[in-house]
């Protein structure tokens, strides 16, 4: 019982989503794919974005010392 009353149990547990039921496992391998080639892009903008950031703080430490 739950504060008075009984628990109902959904009728449908765990319904399938639209996404469950278009998506083959070979669209999924090749999204996975391409994600894995996208990697090394999406590193070597972070590690840019890094270099001058640390060159910025660099700088600004540097004008104040």
């Amino acid at each position: 019982m739950v504060y008075g009353s009984y628990a109902m149990i959904p009728v449908e547990i765990d319904p399938p989503s639209w996404r469950r039921e278009t998506t083959t496992l070979e669209e999924n391998n090749r999204a996975l794919e391409e994600n894995l080639d996208m990697i090394k892009e999406k590193r070597e903008k972070a590690r840019f974005r890094e270099f001058a950031t640390k060159q910025r703080a660099a700088r600004r430490y540097n004008s104040r010392v």
